[in-house]
């Protein structure tokens, strides 16, 4: 009898396993996601790029990829942000809108302000009613002086690839 439940669970877990490789290769082959913007970083050979979610300081900046999915090209700030301005930009990739935010702690847990760039770029979703896509480099400044951020932020974004 005792031989019987271990081959039962022998073979349950066996299942379990195929079952979860099979999951994550259908899920993983499926296309649903969205797809990754990528952010070369200079003009060197071989190429060098800031992808997925990767995190890269540079020039007095910490920058990062990402993206999200609201109607009626709306964008989602972090909480706790204070929106200082917001202005179109042209861009290779197409027309964005450059966000500069400050980010401090919450009530319960203050912190120091922290300045950020949001560069945005908007796409149609991959299927009819499908919301837009927003996708964005944040780049947190890490010195003090801003205007040099936006700057490099701005001439890294001239190799910015945006998924159409």
């Amino acid at each position: 009898m005792g031989i019987t439940w271990r081959k039962i669970i022998l073979i349950a877990a066996v299942c379990v396993v195929l079952g979860g490789g099979v999951l994550y290769l259908f899920t993983w082959n499926s296309g649903s996601g969205p797809a990754q913007s990528r952010l070369r970083l200079g003009n060197e050979e071989p190429a060098q790029y800031l992808q997925g979610m990767d995190v890269i300081t540079l020039d007095q900046m910490e920058l990062s990829l990402g993206n999200q999915s609201y109607p009626d090209g709306y964008i989602s700030i972090p909480n706790h942000t204070e929106v200082l301005w917001k202005k179109a930009v042209t861009l290779p990739a197409g027309e964005a809108q450059l966000i500069k935010y400050v980010q401090g702690g919450s009530a319960v847990f203050p912190a120091p302000e922290v300045t950020y760039y949001w560069l945005c770029i908007q796409r149609p979703g991959k299927h009819k009613g499908d919301n837009l896509m927003t996708y964005y480099i944040e780049a947190k400044v890490l010195g003090e002086d801003e205007d040099t951020a936006e700057a490099g932020l701005l001439q890294l974004a001239e190799n910015w690839e945006v998924p159409d």
